[in-house]
């Protein structure tokens, strides 16, 4: 998946990342919808580039469509097979944007002045963690990385990580690749856990 370039962070990369309370909820209520449908979700966080903590901060969230997964079709499917035997058994283990979908995000996007920060994705089996696979298909351009892991659905559990990939690093997968075992955790020094902080109101906060 092509993604835009994101500008260079104003800050250093900080311990935590902070979203407000309504958009966790909102985040954690969707995809919880979205995998007891049997999907996968994946999608956007998005962030008003005018913020004093952006990239490591986000206002709202784009859901890509579910019933638009790509990762089946056959230019896709291939590729993920040759990362291990996990996604040979599950043809829901991972996720490719359509890309007529992808195109009318960032045109919408646009239009509304706001930027992507960072991408998230759904663990509907594996733990909270950031694989080797993730590692693989994480675009440089994103600063970091939100994980949720709905494994025990009652229980949701979102774990955001700090990713420094350079250009030059290896990106995507390929049907020649034996990578067994990739769905497991990423343990280079690249790949860092942050902090998920969750905002009060400004109401609550004043009251």
């Amino acid at each position: 998946m092509s993604v835009a370039s994101i500008p260079s962070p104003r800050v250093p990369a900080p311990s935590e990342v902070h979203l407000s309370q309504a958009l966790l909820d909102r985040i954690i209520d969707t995809t919880s919808a979205v995998h007891a449908a049997g999907l996968k979700s994946f999608g956007l966080l998005v962030a008003d580039p005018s913020h004093p903590r952006f990239p490591y901060t986000a206002q709202d969230v784009v859901f890509f469509d579910p019933r638009k997964n790509r990762r089946n079709d056959p230019a896709h499917r291939p590729a993920f097979e040759a990362q291990g035997s996990y996604f040979r058994d599950y043809d829901d283990a991972g996720f490719v944007a359509d890309a007529g979908e992808l195109l009318d995000v960032y045109r919408r996007l646009d239009d509304e002045g706001v930027e992507p920060v960072a991408l998230f994705h759904v663990h509907r089996r594996q733990p909270a963690n950031f694989s080797s696979i993730d590692f693989r298909l994480h675009n440089p351009a994103y600063a970091w990385h939100l994980i949720i892991c709905l494994r025990d659905a009652a229980h949701p559990v979102l774990r955001p990580f700090a990713v420094r990939k350079d250009d030059s690093s290896e990106f995507g997968i390929d049907p020649a690749d034996a990578n067994e075992g990739s769905e497991l955790s990423y343990c280079g020094p690249e790949v860092t856990a942050l902090r998920l902080v969750a905002e009060a109101p400004a109401v609550a906060l004043a009251s």
